[in-house]
């Protein structure tokens, strides 16, 4: 079904939704295909008030992962805060990695596509079958089941953060021989 064809009813519900559910569905993860990273353009006007700088969001923002490379997905600090495209703070630099909105499907992990499908099937239950009890039954699926299993499959592609217990040691470095005599 091509979801550009204006005479089936399906594809016209279904392209109603589906933009605004690839957004929503993005959102709500760390989707590494999805991660990129930049730094911000400082906008010449400052805020009128609670921020010292203002800088231009990417037309393809969706959420912020890391602020000047502090993890601030679950719990964002007080650093900045999001109004419009704009991101306030006090900073005078704004170096993020985000999520982005990708509209060339084929870029899509396909765990994620399997969640997105479950989903959009979800939200279209009712107006396609009408069938409340379907549609109920498929967002507990794509809930409990299909976006728990992508997020969690697509994080372990992250390299996770490993801290060197001796790069830090003074006694382990004291037991080196040192070569400058």
């Amino acid at each position: 079904m091509d979801i550009a064809d204006t005479t089936v009813q399906g594809a016209r519900v279904i392209r109603n939704v589906f933009e605004t559910s690839v957004r929503e569905v993005s959102r709500l993860g760390k989707w590494s295909f999805l991660m990129t990273r930049e730094s911000l353009g400082k906008l010449s006007t400052t805020p009128i008030f609670g921020w010292e700088n203002q800088f231009q969001l990417p037309a393809d923002y969706i959420r912020i992962v890391e602020f000047n490379r502090e993890d601030v997905w679950d719990y964002p600090k007080d650093r900045f805060e999001r109004e419009g495209n704009r991101l306030l703070t006090n900073e005078d630099v704004a170096e993020i990695k985000y999520i982005r909105y990708e509209s060339d499907t084929t870029q899509f992990d396909p765990l994620f596509v399997e969640a997105l499908a479950v989903y959009i099937a979800s939200k279209i239950a009712t107006v396609m079958r009408q069938d409340e009890a379907l549609a109920r039954d498929l967002a507990n699926e794509f809930a409990r089941e299909k976006l728990p299993t992508a997020r969690r499959i697509d994080g372990t592609d992250r390299k996770p953060q490993q801290y060197d217990i001796a790069e830090g040691s003074r006694f382990l470095g004291s037991r080196r021989i040192s070569t400058n005599g």
